[in-house]
């Protein structure tokens, strides 16, 4: 026991002065970052449109939007976009509108076309946009009149494809607001000079990115970036893709906090944590090296409270405050400066946030949950918001659910996150020829395919919609490819002619559209006749309340209104043949997108 105790302190110990270099290292390249200002052109000004995303009413947002209208620069728009007709930012833009005539302020309400709402609008915001330079802007920054000439200055350079800006705490009006503008000013703003200097410089802070319209169009535009949860990152690593270099300005600007709570800032900040491992894994451990004072601290406490311990405590603390004293001097944070003393509070927060960002995957962004898959796309998190006995009523259909893949071996085939389609071997009970030839005969084993509901995008309740459209067809289409890799390496399938599943659609023309989307993946898509006897009728009653209950359960908005009486099965077929020369991996990379699909897909 003292034998691991001691290894425990040294680790510590060395990890604790590792991290003193760190920040020494930092306070150097923070230094060097503002002292050594480049000079910009003055006479580059070409009219730029500034694109603002707004949510909701973040902390004097007035005050905030009015800084964009006075910028001393000759020709620029400034683009409002909001994804709600509702949105309370509203007034407030037209009050702009009215007391600013001289400007040109636009508002535009932005279709949804991802899970990422801010991309989705800077999708509509950079095709409504006139000009061909783009500066992007939360909407909760605040600058100086000073502020367009100095980022997009650098974009004379062609070399440069994207400028990026730093940001700071201001306005810091509650306890939880002043720890967010220390961990801003004096722990994340030295990391990212850091990450500048020994990293590369290939990503970008959302703050403001400011590029050229044929840069983002070769990156394939916002669009792109809809599902990622780090659409600042996404842009930046790919724009440094094209071999363009991505510019950090030394142009710091503003972020007004008002007075935030702990719940909200704890969500934001679990959300930048969990972003940054999901973007940059390799160096996610890396941040250790930020925590001097919790490292200290625990380090005191393994070796109890020794004079060694209490002498690194001190060092590591006096320390951090040195480190960053000299920080706000450098970039002018008198926000931060005024509240240094509660800096080993904020250290102990943000060793916290790092080990809640280092478990689970789940965020939560402007009121909403999400979860954040490996590649950092978001998936909306669906809770239920049924109470009393119909929660009782979806539990119960989800363990049945559960309990009859189990009975009839229904597998996953593969850990990919965006797979929605699970797996069986079955026996053929019919004759049957599909397009392309094959023959299926009574007995002959045939692979089951069953949606994975959990994973099935939630379909909006009024409909489907092209956001959802484009999830659907994006992940069935990934779930076929996966599919396709599966079948060509497993055995077990290797004398199976054909895939099979069940569909629960409506009656009328949705037949038709269904058809339709079948042949859109390859598939046919055949009608199921209605079984004749008293018995074969009473099996397929029960067939059809199981499946109205688990389009209930997993994804009601499919439902639309229909009635179980009319709620009809039918059968998608796909051949061995089809599927590996359609989605196998030889025929993969030459195969074309298809244009989304907007009909009704139910959950079965």
């Amino acid at each position: 026991m003292e034998r691991s105790t001691k290894m425990v302190e040294t680790a510590l110990s060395l990890l604790t002065f590792a991290s003193w270099v760190y920040w020494l290292v930092a306070w150097w390249h923070v230094r060097a970052f503002f002292r050594s200002r480049p000079e910009l052109p003055d006479d580059f000004t070409p009219p730029v449109s500034i694109l603002k995303p707004v949510k909701g009413l973040d902390a004097q947002a007035y005050e905030n939007f009015i800084s964009f209208c006075q910028q001393d620069y000759p020709d620029f728009e400034l683009v409002f976009g909001v994804a709600d007709p509702a949105d309370p930012a509203i007034p407030v833009i037209k009050r702009l509108q009215q007391d600013c005539p001289q400007r040109d302020i636009r508002l535009i309400v932005t279709p949804v076309i991802g899970t990422n709402r801010k991309a989705s609008t800077l999708h509509t915001l950079a095709l409504e946009a006139r000009h061909n330079t783009l500066v992007v802007s939360d909407s909760d920054i605040r600058v100086t009149p000073e502020y367009l000439r100095r980022v997009v200055a650098p974009l004379a350079n062609e070399r440069i494809g994207l400028v990026t800006c730093l940001y700071r705490g201001e306005a810091a009006l509650s306890l939880t607001a002043r720890l967010e503008a220390l961990h801003m000013g004096v722990t994340f703003l030295p990391s990212v000079l850091i990450a500048r200097k020994f990293l590369d410089m290939r990503f970008a802070l959302g703050a403001t990115l400011a590029l050229r319209r044929d840069t983002l169009a070769r990156i394939g535009g916002f669009a792109a970036v809809t599902d990622y949860l780090a659409d600042d990152y996404q842009v930046g690593t790919r724009v440094a893709a094209l071999g363009l270099k991505v510019y950090l300005s030394d142009y710091i600007v503003r972020s007004v906090l008002g007075a935030t709570t702990f719940r909200d800032q704890w969500d934001r900040e679990v959300r930048w944590i969990r972003c940054a491992r999901v973007s940059r894994p390799m160096e996610f451990p890396g941040m250790l090296l930020t925590f001097t004072t919790p490292l200290a601290t625990v380090f005191a406490l393994v070796s109890g409270f020794s004079a060694e311990g209490q002498h690194v405590l001190v060092v590591s603390l006096l320390l951090r405050w040195l480190v960053a004293w000299r920080v706000t001097h450098y970039t002018n944070d008198r926000e931060s400066r005024r509240w240094l003393l509660l800096l080993p509070i904020r250290d102990m927060l943000s060793a916290l946030v790092w080990c809640a960002g280092a478990m689970g995957r789940k965020v939560t962004w402007r009121g909403e949950s999400f979860l954040v898959t490996r590649d950092g796309r978001l998936k909306p998190l669906r809770r239920s918001q049924r109470r009393g006995l119909p929660a009782l009523l979806e539990k119960g259909i989800r363990s049945l659910d559960g309990l009859l893949r189990r009975c009839y071996h229904i597998h996953e085939f593969t850990e990919e996150e965006d797979c929605i389609l699970r797996l069986a071997l079955a026996k053929s009970g019919k004759e049957i020829t599909l397009s392309d030839g094959t023959t299926i005969h009574r007995g002959d084993y045939v692979g089951e395919l069953h949606l994975w509901n959990e994973r099935v995008p939630p379909m909006p309740p009024e409909g489907p919609n092209l956001a959802w459209a484009l999830a659907f067809q994006r992940q069935m289409e990934r779930s076929l490819q996966c599919l396709a890799t599966y079948v060509e390496a497993e055995p077990r399938f290797r004398h199976v002619k054909a895939f099979r599943g069940d569909l629960a659609f409506g009656s009328g023309d949705e037949f038709d559209q269904l058809a339709s989307a079948a042949r859109h993946w390859g598939f046919d898509l055949l009608d199921h006749r209605s079984p004749h006897g008293l018995t074969g009728r009473f099996v397929d009653f029960w067939h059809r309340v199981y499946r109205w209950g688990l389009i209930w359960a997993f994804n009601p908005g499919s439902l639309n209104s229909k009635r179980l009486s009319r709620l009809r099965p039918g059968e998608f077929w796909i051949s061995r043949r089809k599927l590996l020369e359609r989605y196998g991996t030889r025929q993969r990379g030459s195969y074309r997108d298809h244009q989304p699909i907007m009909e009704d897909l139910p959950t079965c």
